[in-house]
């Protein structure tokens, strides 16, 4: 898995990180015990399965199986190889490493992302420049001041402005010696058919974009006149993927954790209004749909969202797609309704802070009462009080009353429908069962992603697994175990592989600890095993001593078990050939097999 770190190395970028506070940095945890829990950052959930340990430094999610240390956590959020993951972690501690030797193709990708990582830090320097010292940024600057921001606010989200010229970041860029390809790759520039470079973004306003590690990944730029697009974003890069990202999140995160509420915005200047005026919880989502990512971001953070996007015909499509995708994440959804025609932007520079939350975040309605209103406004208020208005209505609601889990919460919408409408409530149950029943036929044979995720639980016999355990949680048992039982003894394959590395450690005079031991193996599905078995709870810590010596009697026994059974099998194709003195031998030594199976007699009875 390593072929160039030091193991001293890696063990002191390890000491240095605690795991808690690692993974606080992606999802929320609350203390629980001698642990901490949360929402697990790898699938979407609503009730808390990941678990962190920050004795053993490992976490595990009992939802999706997913566990490790904190190399394959950072590995896995930052998509990041284990190398990468130890230098991402050294840097951040200020650990040096040694130079890794790569092949010519891996030192052109590092390269390549090293430099679009400096082109776009060094791009955003170059844009605020612009902005604060040009002449033509002054217009820029004007425009964003006559629009209610102030420049501790401007200076804060690092606005800038891009001069109208068709190559002025480019020849810049390539004074500081990068490459036009480069430029191309980090989405600062487009080519033309004749194959020439030009500026992508060209008198706008430039909103950079941050990871959560405040590394600029993208921009968003916005023209100050009517000109189309009103916003230009860039492309998909190694940098940015805007599906998995949230604009201003490394801004809010912390506020919307001790808030445990996020507010999402459609627009880069709804967001940075919102935080002059103080409140800070707000992100945008960098596009007209939340992604089931950019869902699980916010869930990570804060049980409750509130969707505040413009009223316009476009924002209420993506607020209608996004309300889905953030229930099926586990949020509390709720939805601000703005006047029409007007933006959060507009809004809060009009009336103020204080009235966009009394009379929009107060008066939010819940993401089921929002989607009977959008319904009822779509059929009609005149019509939906004739008869086929009724029934069209109900049948355009039946699939928002088929998705509400909770039977209070059903109860109470099927009450309150059925007084508005004037319907017997037993015969709108029955129809909502009727669309129930069709869907599961549609839905019939179909494994949800989680369900793919979710590992099977393993045939793997209970001695094994429990003295797995003993070796992950006691090391000094190990030599008395290793004594006993050599790790081909295992006969489940992903036990036996962990064994022989546990053996190896042993053998080369290592200590060796869960977490350390993770980083051997490439297999998730191994990392996987290790983090459960070691937070799980031990069956009787009390009597370990009796366990271990029980779980080695009933491997051994299984094994004999094994070798009787292929001894039975060559026995039955050598009575088709009616070989007496070879089926003699085979049952002589059958014999010895079981006897010493009986001879070796667990203190339990169970079956393996």
């Amino acid at each position: 898995m390593n072929d160039f770190l030091p193991e001293d190395t890696i063990e002191e970028v390890r000491q240095h990180f605690d795991l808690v506070e690692v993974i606080s940095g992606y999802t929320s945890l609350k203390k629980a015990g001698q642990n901490y829990t949360g929402l697990c950052p790898f699938h979407s959930e609503k009730t808390p399965s990941f678990t962190v340990s920050p004795e053993k430094q490992l976490y595990h999610c009992f939802g999706c199986g997913a566990g490790g240390n904190v190399f394959s956590f950072i590995m896995s959020q930052e998509n990041l190889s284990f190398p990468e993951a130890v230098k991402f972690l050294a840097n951040r501690a200020g650990i040096p490493l040694p130079e890794r030797q790569l092949s010519e193709e891996g030192k052109k990708i590092k390269i390549v992302k090293e430099e679009l990582a400096e082109i776009n830090e060094l791009s955003m320097k170059y844009f605020q420049q612009a902005l604060f010292k040009t002449e033509m940024g002054k217009k820029a600057l004007n425009y964003l001041t006559r629009r209610g921001l102030d420049k501790e606010i401007i200076k804060k989200f690092q606005l800038g402005y891009s001069l109208p010229q068709w190559d002025k970041l480019i020849n810049f860029l390539k004074s500081k010696g990068y490459s036009q390809e480069n430029i191309l790759k980090a989405g600062l520039a487009s080519r033309s058919e004749r194959g020439s470079y030009y500026d992508r973004f060209r008198n706008r306003i430039m909103f950079p974009i941050f990871n959560q590690q405040n590394m600029v990944i993208g921009f968003g730029g916005r023209v100050m006149d009517d000109s189309q697009p009103k916003y230009l974003n860039s492309p998909e890069t190694i940098l940015y993927n805007k599906r998995k990202s949230l604009y201003a999140l490394n801004f809010a995160r912390f506020n919307i954790r001790e808030r445990d509420e996020a507010l999402v915005f459609e627009g880069y200047m709804d967001v940075i209004i919102a935080f002059q005026k103080g409140r800070e919880n707000c992100v945008a989502s960098l596009g007209t749909s939340l992604t089931e990512d950019q869902a699980r971001l916010l869930r990570r953070n804060a049980s409750k969202v509130i969707i505040a996007y413009d009223s316009d015909t476009a924002g209420e499509a993506a607020t209608w797609r996004g309300l889905d995708t953030l229930k099926s994440a586990g949020c509390r959804v709720k939805v601000a309704q703005l006047p029409p025609g007007q933006d959060p932007d507009d809004f809060i520079r009009k009336k103020g802070i204080n009235t966009f939350n009394e009379e929009i975040l107060n008066k939010a309605l819940p993401l089921i009462d929002y989607k009977l209103k959008k319904i009822g406004e779509e059929v009609g208020e005149s019509y939906i009080n004739t008869y086929e208005g009724k029934i069209s209505y109900i049948q355009k609601i039946l699939p928002v009353l088929a998705g509400i889990n909770n039977s209070v919460e059903f109860d109470l919408y099927l009450q309150r429908i059925s007084s508005e409408m004037g319907i017997d409530a037993e015969a709108l149950k029955t129809e909502i069962k009727k669309y129930k029943k069709r869907s599961n036929k549609k839905g019939s044979g179909n494994v949800t992603e989680i369900e793919k995720k979710v590992p099977s639980r393993e045939k793997s016999p209970p001695a094994e697994r429990e003295l797995l355990m003993v070796l992950l949680k006691r090391q000094e048992a190990v030599g008395e175990i290793k004594e006993r039982l050599d790790s081909e003894d295992f006969t489940f394959e992903p036990y036996r592989k962990i064994v022989k590395e546990i053996y190896n450690f042993i053998e080369q005079g290592k200590g060796y600890t869960p977490s350390s031991l993770v980083d051997s193996f490439d297999d998730p599905h191994l990392k996987n095993i290790i983090t459960n078995l070691t937070m799980g709870e031990d069956s009787n810590p009390e009597n370990r001593k009796r366990i271990v010596e029980d779980c080695i009697i009933r491997i051994k026994r299984h094994q004999l078990a094994l070798e009787r059974k292929e001894i039975e099998k060559k026995i039955n194709q050598l009575e088709k050939g009616k070989d007496s003195g070879e089926i003699n031998k085979l049952l002589e030594e059958w014999s010895k097999l079981k006897r010493r199976e009986k001879e070796l007699v667990p203190y339990r009875r169970e079956q393996l």
